[in-house]
This record gives C-alpha cells, sequence and structure tokens, in this order.
C-alpha cells in the first residue's frame, strides 16, 4: 500500500531530525534548455574576483554567509553576485571538477553526497537571497548569466535540494532546471546506505564517492 504523500513528509521529517537519512533530488540544466531571466531595474549582476570579494566582505557589504575569497583561488570555485548600490543581496557559488560531501547536504554534514563532474558541468552547491529582496527570481537570474555566458566553460548545471522543498524545486524548474533523480543517504558513521540514481551516471556525474558503506543504484 503507498503511502499518503503527507505521512511519507512526517515520516521523513522525524527521522531527518534524528540525522540519519536525506533524501535530496536530483536537478539538472543544459545551455539549450534553459529560459532566459531578465535581471529587475537597479541590480547589478556579476562575477568579483578574489580581490574584490575580500574587499566586500571586510566592508561588510557581503554578509558572512558568502564565505572565503580563497575559495576562488583555492578550489575551482565561482561565485556570482547582485548588488544594488554595491551591497551583495544574492549569490550563488559553482564549483567545477568536484564536490565534497561537506559542501553538498541537506541537514546532516555526515550523510553529504560528494559530485565528481563531467568536462564542461558546474555545480550550483550554495545560493542565498536576502528577505528583503526575495521573489524577483535573482537567483534565476545569475543562472542564465552563469549558462549564457558559458562561465567557466560551463554548458550544463547540475545542482541538489531536499525533496522536500517545493519551493526552491519550483523557481528552479522555471528556468528549465529538470530532475533526473533522487539520492537517498541513510545511516551514521561507517554505516551508511547509498541509493544513487543510474541516471546520474548517464548524465556523467559520480555520486557519493566519498561515502562510506554500501551503494546501490536503482
Amino acid at each position: 500500500m503507498k503511502l499518503p504523500l503527507f505521512i511519507l513528509r512526517l515520516v521523513y521529517s522525524i527521522i531527518r531530525r534524528l540525522e540519519i537519512a536525506d533524501a535530496t533530488r536530483l536537478l539538472y540544466l543544459a545551455a539549450g534548455d534553459s529560459s532566459t531571466t531578465s535581471l529587475p531595474p537597479r541590480y547589478e549582476l556579476r562575477t568579483p574576483q578574489p580581490d574584490e570579494l575580500l574587499e566586500l566582505i571586510q566592508s561588510g557589504k557581503a554578509p558572512p554567509s558568502i564565505g572565503s575569497s580563497r575559495n576562488l583561488t583555492e578550489r575551482r570555485r565561482i561565485v556570482v553576485i547582485v548588488t544594488p548600490e554595491q551591497e551583495v543581496i544574492s549569490y550563488l557559488w559553482l564549483a567545477t571538477q568536484t564536490v565534497d560531501a561537506a559542501d553538498n547536504f541537506s541537514r546532516s554534514p555526515h550523510l553529504g553526497t560528494s559530485v565528481v563532474l563531467p568536462p564542461r558541468a558546474a555545480f550550483l552547491f550554495n545560493a542565498w537571497t536576502h528577505p528583503d529582496h526575495r521573489g524577483k527570481r535573482l537567483i534565476g537570474c545569475m543562472i542564465s548569466h552563469v549558462i549564457e555566458n558559458r562561465l567557466a566553460g560551463t554548458d550544463t548545471l547540475m545542482t541538489t535540494m531536499d525533496w522536500t522543498n517545493d519551493r526552491s524545486y519550483l523557481a528552479f524548474a522555471h528556468i528549465g532546471m529538470r530532475p533526473i533523480g533522487t539520492v537517498i543517504r541513510l545511516g551514521r558513521g561507517p554505516l551508511q546506505l547509498s541509493f544513487l540514481p543510474r541516471t546520474a551516471t548517464q548524465f556523467g556525474f559520480e555520486l557519493a564517492g566519498q561515502a562510506p558503506g554500501y551503494k546501490f543504484a536503482f
């Protein structure tokens, strides 16, 4: 018997709080499938260099959550920001080549999912918009900018999000991202199970290579 969706979500919410399960949607976008989203008036979009990002952080014009400028030089990362009057009110981080499990988890860091990316692919692993500026599709504008301008040679984009995060899913679907499977990670410490979608391999992604325990494709 199939459980009603609201019961399934309730059960998942409980076990996720116990930090023994993470289930994330795997979303994918190819350049030809993206829908262009225009930046609203007053806003400026750009890709800062390490020195500029450091200056924004030190001057208090970027939120602490944006992270370190060292990520741009040491970890093959790209950051895109949106600013009205030089203050960062939205940003997204992209990774190329590899993503560590610690950078990609829903609630439990020990259940994060590492990713090895194929050439010309990028992984969106951190995105934020100030509450006062939400509803303007700023994340979508930045994603469109990445794909249309082939930042770092990117022509495909991938991300994951908790399978119950419907609001973010709909926002990403609006710009053309589509689900290609669900990643399920269970357990603690070395006692873990990973259920990984076969479609990820078909698209050239290697998932959960850093995860301990047993792995199953479905």
